[in-house]
């Protein structure tokens, strides 16, 4: 076996940045994930283990029996480390000192998620429930952030925009990667399977711009491109008719994504339709941005090298290639062994000039201490011989 060792020009690191398509549609508080279909699983309601509307993080245990699941786990020591969903108290009082082990799940998902606030200004207007309030603190935690775009439309003014009625969606980022690529937003409305009104970042700088529907041209709200977060300010009227909303109420963007895992379905029997029986429905449209940071490795095969094998096949299938060696009080004697002549010719009778050849079929990947970490196959081996030479490109994401 030949180890060749890489030099600084044979290795190189890219960064590939690739705009995946992402698409969300929200209807009757299911939400669609890229037009994927719901599918049952075996031992449990989705087949990824988790939850309707939302997507695996890891996709780890795909339709898996609870105790065939695979899990993660911390040995309980003087450490004292611990997964995040475990409490002091439970680490304390429900795990022993003596190597016990503490488990968590695999099994994590993720969604978009919308929170609707009618003032976020809790300090001074004690809100109603709850949720309201946790609504109204997600919305006054992205001040700072808000106002730091300033510089990009005047629109990013919380004061201005953002302390009344807004309606905010969070997209998490395993669906964007590093941000949401600018211009790619598409916001739909739909009302009854109609097209009510279109929505879009056409100005590539976080302004939400209807583009199509009764207000065109209006600014409807703004988005954050590195938070994956929509902002939603426009309670201007999209459709005449009257649906079901958190209130019976006219549609406009301020309702837009009802039903995205904000506590409204099911509710009470209601079905989210109004007295018309019409229905609205939602789609979120945009590109992410991912980095991929991408080794490309060039390794070589030179001439006059790599032109002999230890493989059985190399040599000819007779006794005088296999016979073994011969040992007596004087001296000793290897048997010979005959390569076998592999070079076409144009007689079946007649036998070509012999040429050392090899085929290469594979490329190992060793460490400093020659430890196998990796090897790549070719598809169809390559005829070397001892005038060629080749140089094989391998990636490996990184």
């Amino acid at each position: 076996m030949s180890y060749y060792k890489f030099r600084p020009d044979d290795l190189f690191v890219n960064t590939l940045e690739a705009y995946p398509d992402v698409k969300f549609y929200i209807h009757s508080g299911s939400i669609y994930i890229n037009d994927q279909a719901y599918i049952s699983g075996t031992y449990s309601d989705n087949i990824t283990g988790v939850p309707r509307n939302y997507t695996s993080v890891y996709e780890y245990n795909i339709n898996r029996e609870t105790d065939q699941s695979i899990y993660p786990f911390i040995i309980k020591d003087g450490s004292r480390t611990t997964f995040k969903n475990v409490s002091i108290t439970d680490w304390s009082t429900q795990y022993n000192y003596d190597g016990e082990r503490i488990t968590s799940s695999y099994n994590a998902s993720a969604s978009i998620r919308r929170y609707y606030v009618t003032s976020s200004n809790v300090t001074t207007t004690p809100l109603a429930t709850s949720t309201v309030r946790q609504s109204a603190f997600y919305v006054r935690a992205l001040k700072n952030t808000i106002n730091h775009y300033r510089f990009l439309s005047p629109y990013f003014n919380y004061d201005e925009y953002y302390s009344g009625e807004t309606n905010l969606i969070s997209i998490p980022s395993i669906f964007y990667g590093s941000s949401i690529k600018k211009g790619s937003v598409s916001l739909k409305y739909y009302i009854s399977g109609s097209l009510a009104a279109q929505a879009a970042d056409t100005r590539f700088n976080g302004e939400l711009v209807q583009v199509s529907g009764s207000t065109t041209g209006s600014v409807i709200g703004t988005i954050l491109y590195d938070q994956g977060i929509l902002l939603l300010t426009s309670s201007a009227q999209i459709s005449n008719e009257t649906l079901e909303y958190e209130t019976v109420t006219s549609s406009s963007w301020c309702r837009f994504g009802l039903g995205a895992n904000d506590g409204t379905y099911p509710r009470n029997g209601m079905s989210a339709k109004a007295n018309t029986q019409l229905t609205a429905s939602y789609a979120i449209e945009f590109q992410g941005t991912t980095q991929t940071q991408t080794m490309t490795m060039l390794t070589k095969a030179p001439i006059a090298e790599l032109n002999h094998s230890n493989n059985p096949t190399y040599l000819k299938n007779t006794t005088k290639s296999i016979q073994v060696s011969t040992v007596d009080p004087k001296q000793f004697l290897e048997g010979k062994r005959y390569i076998k002549n592999v070079v076409s010719a144009s007689y079946v009778d007649q036998e070509p000039p012999f040429q050392k050849e090899t085929y290469i079929s594979k490329i190992a990947l060793y460490d400093d201490s020659k430890n196998l970490i990796g090897f790549a196959k070719l598809a169809t081996p390559v005829r070397k011989t001892e005038d060629r030479e080749f140089v094989f490109k391998l990636k490996l994401d990184l």
